[in-house]
């Protein structure tokens, strides 16, 4: 139970004192890979019975003084982005009460932000909906206010609360903030995705940006990358702290058409260890070690250079004798240093940073290794962060695999396409299918059908893949790329039509090869002659500017396939409809 603080302590002396200390929890776009903004947090002084937003609000509550309170919360918050020089958006907390109650001051924070030179358009009243909301109309006139100035409009929590869809409708918010109650586990929950997925059609609709809060794993990122989900908020993306970030986590904002196991970096695992100067004592060494017990690896440097690392066990081992300090105290901190610790650029892939782990016996039971930047520190990556991070990826990766040639699946699919539009990238779409596959199948069996399937996707990884290009599955015999603005897609999809039309008699019996085809029931039951399997392509240059999402490409793609497979060969064919065509309203 919470004490009550005393009559120094109590609630109007931090408010009088000006006691009340902002933190700022980063809200990333993770398609552009830029931080939107910061959602203002407010704490009382630390150790202090009313440090927690939790006392703090409840003591407001008892003694009457949430008015009091949320001024004072929105003027330290605006005044602490003022001093940082923070850019991008500020989300301030308002309880949609306090802009009911007839006491609260009016024009508070219209002439603190003219005080302190801020532009109205970055500050976004956020409304919590952890209240019932009855005078609807009332506080309608109260936001619409705000809004007159510039200010913009967030609903937090949306499912939380008791009349979140109403509140939506009725103040046409610029933000959305769907409850983290949503957002848990939601890889793993097809009904979260529903809720969301819905959620996000909606806000589109009526012109909201929705906002992720409370996203704890990669999985969940992921998940709501491959949903089209563009702003999240939580712990994986940065915790709320004293000094905003300056910019997006190094995992967001990926390249197109690289899988995430292969374009990650232990960039993303690096984080701002204390390092220690190649001339340190060992008394400075131990000292540091006894006073952080959580500390067991530390980093030594030379004019900024990585060239060793003091391990905890070995430090403590040196300093447990009885004469242990006496020794040891004035000595060099190289007496106990690893003189070869595993350094990685930070560059290096998270996949061959594993394997040099694993491969270097001298690394068991070491915690952590040095991540470089230009030779110099940048920073330390954990061992068990990394293989975490790996693990969790390469079950993503297979939970949306094609299961028989493992490439990505439809998920990651419409993903990479959906990101290239709302980037307004400039790229162009193939879809690959082969031509008389169905009679094949019905002559050689779904067994040898497989074998062809496998050996086109390998022509596809050698030939495209092996350009950096994006690959997928969509399911049968039809694949998909995703080429960017500057690889010469022409020149692939020749070279796959050459290799595939010089290999595929491989996959026939002799008299087949020797005919240049085969004979199979048609669909009336006559027999039939089929050449042997061709594979058409259709590629198409969508205009983001009019294609709205992967959907409608898929159509132009579609298209253009079917004209490819009006050819009797083998063929790729371009067309240069950049949108699908659309009925006219009546």
């Amino acid at each position: 139970m919470i004490p009550f603080p005393s009559n120094d302590d109590a609630l109007p002396t931090l408010l009088d004192q000006d006691r009340l200390n902002p933190q700022f929890q980063p809200i990333v776009d993770i398609q552009a890979g830029q931080i939107l903004g910061h959602e203002a947090l407010i704490r009382g002084p630390a150790g202090h019975p009313l440090e927690f937003p939790s006392a703090l609000f409840g003591e407001a509550r008892r003694l009457g003084m949430l008015s009091e309170l949320d001024l004072a919360c929105r003027q330290a918050a605006l005044r602490r982005y003022h001093e940082l020089g923070m850019d991008g958006c500020i989300f301030v907390n308002v309880n949609p009460s306090v802009l009911l109650d007839k006491r609260h001051p009016k024009g508070c924070t219209r002439r603190l932000v003219q005080e302190l030179g801020l532009a109205p358009e970055q500050i976004v009243i956020e409304l919590s909906e952890q209240d019932l909301v009855q005078d609807t109309a009332g506080l309608k006139e109260a936001l619409n206010r705000y809004r007159q100035l510039g200010f913009r409009i967030a609903i937090d929590d949306l499912g939380a609360g008791y009349s979140g869809l109403k509140l939506w409708s009725e103040i046409e918010p610029d933000f959305v903030k769907i409850d983290r109650h949503f957002i848990h586990h939601i890889d793993q929950d097809t009904v979260r995705q529903a809720f969301v997925q819905s959620i996000a059609d909606l806000a589109r609709r009526l012109g909201s940006r929705v906002i992720a809060e409370g996203i704890e794993t990669r999985a969940e990122l992921e998940q709501l990358h491959a949903m089209g989900i563009r702003y999240c908020q939580g712990y994986w993306l940065g915790r709320p702290q004293p000094m905003p970030l300056t910019r997006a986590p190094t995992a967001c904002g990926r390249p197109m058409g690289v899988p995430a196991l292969q374009r990650d970096t232990v960039a993303t695992l690096a984080r701002q260890g204390q390092a220690m100067d190649v001339n340190d004592s060992l008394a400075k060494v131990f000292d540091r070690l006894r006073a952080d017990s959580r500390l067991h690896s530390i980093p030594v440097l030379a004019q900024g250079v990585p060239v060793g690392m003091l391990h905890r066990s070995r430090v403590m081992e040196l300093f447990s004798t009885p004469f242990g300090r006496a020794l040891y105290a004035n000595k060099p901190l190289t007496r106990a240093m690893d003189m070869q610790p595993l350094i990685v650029d930070r560059q290096t892939p998270l996949d061959r940073a594993s394997q040099l782990i694993t491969d270097d016996d001298s690394m068991s039971g070491r915690q952590h290794f040095i991540i470089t930047h230009n030779g110099h520190y940048h920073g330390l990556g954990s061992v068990r962060d990394l293989l975490r991070t790996i693990t969790e990826q390469q079950l993503l990766l297979a939970r949306y695999a094609n299961p028989l040639t493992q490439l990505p699946g439809n998920v990651p699919i419409y993903r990479e396409i959906d990101e290239a539009l709302q980037q307004q990238q400039d790229f162009y779409v193939a879809y690959f299918d082969l031509n008389h596959f169905k009679p094949y199948n019905d002559v050689y069996g779904y067994a040898q059908g497989d074998k062809v399937i496998q050996w086109v996707a390998r022509l596809l990884r050698e030939t495209i893949g092996g350009a950096g290009q994006f690959l997928g599955h969509v399911g049968g015999d039809d694949f998909v790329a995703v080429f960017d603005a500057g690889c010469d897609w022409r020149h692939l999809c020749d070279q796959l039509i050459a290799r595939f039309d010089r290999e595929i008699p491989d996959f026939y019996h002799a008299e087949d090869r020797l005919r240049r085809g085969m004979v199979a029931p048609g669909r009336n039951g006559d027999t039939q002659r089929y050449p042997l399997l061709g594979i058409a392509i259709g590629v198409v240059h969508p205009d983001p500017a009019r294609c709205h999402s992967h959907g409608d490409v898929a159509l132009l793609a579609s298209a253009a396939k079917h004209a490819a497979k009006c050819h009797a060969q083998s063929c790729c064919c371009f067309s240069p409809e950049r949108a699908p065509q659309r009925p006219i309203a009546s």
